[in-house]
């Protein structure tokens, strides 16, 4: 079987191009692609699609022809063997993020174990979940589902070289489990991660961003404070910070450094986020949601998850499971949440 898919649809960017591949690969369907990115000022595929689409292929055995920087059309059709290890090498500072999503939305079809060895890339970019968002939110969540996931990076990367190495690991599932999360509880500790070049430490770039965070936050729980100061090819920064609930939930806000962005105006902006984490009473955060629809719907059973907004991310990926899959996906507003089903 092969689809056929526009995406200008939804969002129109390039989450469209690494769920639908995602789909189709672990359907064991050949897939069309028109349309790629239509709509941005650099339309057609960029460098971390390449990247996502490539780890599919050796995954899954899915060959293509002409995947290249600015293709606004692609054709994937299965016919070699699958492989249990892939290797992508992000030659920007494109995200690490992104391509292991791909990849960890292709694991949920795959009963073995699976490693992506990344080099190159940003650990720590705009648009894109941080590594510790990664570890402690997102990994966090699924491995509730049955799905274990691990990260291990050896070199981190920062916006305008790159240069990160990193190794994931999903591990084989028997029988996976449907995410329920709908109350989440009392709020137990925050933890926040302040990663940041070694160039960078006379400055205490990652200290001052921590103070500055605390400064906008009023929470009455422990704070463990991460400060990490490591080797990278340019300087660069990034705070993440994750709340731990008592229904075993976590909700996470991440602030990319910027060139023109203060140590204090990176903790502030963070802390905004948090804010708005923290007055909605939803058990997933917006980012978290749009993550996990894909799993949910690859899942057997009913799955029901509260997040605080459904963004247009997430909105694509419903519709993109309703045209690849036969599970019924909804939402609907409640009083200071959203809560979304899957059954």
């Amino acid at each position: 079987m092969t689809v056929e898919l526009d995406c200008s649809m939804g969002e129109g960017g390039g989450s469209v191009v690494r769920v639908s591949v995602a789909l189709a690969a672990g359907q064991n369907n050949d897939i069309k692609l028109f349309n790629i990115r239509a709509n941005r000022t650099k339309p057609g595929l960029r460098a971390q699609h390449i990247e996502a689409i490539s780890a599919i292929k050796q995954f899954s055995g899915m060959t293509s022809q002409d995947l290249q920087v600015g293709k606004s059309q692609l054709a994937l059709t299965k016919e070699n063997n699958e492989n249990d290890v892939a290797y992508v090498n992000i030659g920007t500072a494109g995200s690490i993020g992104l391509v292991a999503q791909a990849v960890m939305f292709y694991s949920f079809s795959q009963k073995r174990d699976l490693e992506l060895i990344i080099k190159g890339g940003a650990t720590h970019g705009k648009w894109a979940p941080s590594i510790e968002y990664i570890r402690h939110v997102t990994n966090e969540i699924v491995g509730k589902m049955n799905k274990n996931i691990t990260v291990s990076p050896s070199r981190y990367g920062f916006f305008p070289r790159g240069g990160a190495e990193v190794s994931i690991n999903f591990s084989s599932h028997d029988c996976l489990v449907p995410l329920t999360m709908v109350d989440r509880g009392e709020l137990e500790k925050i933890e926040i991660y302040s990663t940041t070049s070694k160039s960078l430490a006379e400055r205490n770039v990652a200290e001052r961003q921590i103070t500055s965070f605390r400064k906008g936050v009023n929470s009455r729980v422990d704070v463990i404070e991460h400060i990490q100061y490591v080797d990278s090819l340019s300087a660069g920064t990034g705070l993440t910070v994750v709340d731990h609930y008592s229904s075993g939930t976590r909700m996470g806000c991440f602030v990319p450094g910027e060139r023109k962005l203060s140590s204090e105006k990176i903790g502030e902006m963070c802390a905004l986020l948090w804010k708005k984490n923290s007055n909605s009473s939803a058990s997933i955060d917006a980012y978290a949601a749009d993550q996990l629809i894909v799993p949910m719907a690859l899942t057997e059973g009913k799955s029901e998850i509260t997040t605080t907004e459904i963004t247009n991310h997430t909105r694509t990926n419903i519709e993109l499971v309703r045209r690849f899959m036969k599970r019924n996906v909804s939402y609907e507003k409640e009083e200071n949440c959203f809560r979304i089903i899957v059954s």
